[in-house]
């Protein structure tokens, strides 16, 4: 009886942390979902806006894969519930449907959260990365060395890799020097950024993300200039960038690695890694 209560003992503390989810679900396979733990940036003029995911950059592939049977677990730097970048919580991201726009809202809302430590502990047990785009991961997800670990990892592995929008600003964390490159590139010391952008794992990988084009309405808007381009930082880091027509659907997949260019290419990215899982 002792020995059958140690095995017992022994089984629920060195279970995964994933429970309260479906055997089915975890079955298919399990999505990490990485996000931002930031809700401000400091933009070129010292201002500060406010940031954080977009709704439908976040909701529409993670509804996708779960209805396709895939656990999608959420991770950030703190641990804590990631925000929503409030221009992104409109109707004109889901074809005007409001109820999509609540549906989606609600399905984020429920979505379980970790830290990315925790994941780090558990990566064996993922089969995807997924970052979502808002301004957000340009602040801390570009430099975490939890989040570049990983995606070491999945590279290693092979195992897919997918980003949209500004989301795919996030994989320069895999940079030796990821937290040089960014103070770096956000100082204009493009020599100190050359030199800080050595070793990328994706270096020579063709990729697409927010281009320059699209990006420079909203600076226009605002009346000053983000802290750095993220064409501009993925280009000098080695990726070979290839984007599309402004503000259309266009999805780039290299090796391991799945990249969307905007928010309208939320549903396209959505299916192209759930092709790559289910050929993996």
């Amino acid at each position: 009886m002792e020995k059958l209560f140690l095995v017992v003992m022994t089984m629920v503390f060195t279970m995964p942390f994933f429970t309260g989810h479906t055997a089915e679900a975890a079955a298919k396979g399990r999505i990490l979902l990485v996000a931002s733990s930031q809700q401000t940036m400091a933009l070129k003029n010292g201002t500060k806006m406010d940031v954080g995911f977009y709704l439908n950059e976040l909701a529409v592939p993670a509804q996708y894969l779960a209805k396709q049977g895939y656990e999608i677990i959420m991770a950030t730097p703190s641990g804590a519930r990631p925000v929503m970048d409030a221009s992104s919580n409109s109707a004109k991201f889901f074809g005007g449907s409001e109820a999509e726009r609540a549906q989606a809202q609600a399905f984020t809302e429920k979505l379980p959260v970790i830290s990315l430590k925790k994941a780090n502990e558990e990566l064996a047990h993922f089969d995807a990365i997924f970052i979502p785009g808002g301004h957000a991961p340009m602040t801390d997800l570009m430099q975490d060395e939890e989040l570049g670990n990983a995606l070491r990892y999945f590279h290693k592995q092979g195992k897919p890799t997918a980003a949209i929008c500004h989301g795919p600003v996030a994989l320069l964390a895999a940079l030796p020097q990821a937290g040089s490159f960014r103070q770096t590139i956000a100082a204009d010391d493009v020599k100190g950024a050359q030199l800080a952008s050595k070793g990328w794992i994706y270096e020579g990988y063709q990729m697409t993300m927010l281009s320059d084009l699209e990006e420079w309405p909203g600076e226009l808007h605002k009346g000053t200039q983000m802290p750095f381009h993220i064409e501009q930082a993925l280009q000098m880091a080695g990726g070979t960038i290839v984007n599309a027509g402004m503000y259309k659907s266009h999805v780039i997949r290299d090796r391991e690695l799945i990249t969307g260019e905007n928010p309208q290419s939320d549903l396209e990215l959505a299916k192209a890694l759930d092709e790559a899982l289910q050929k993996k």
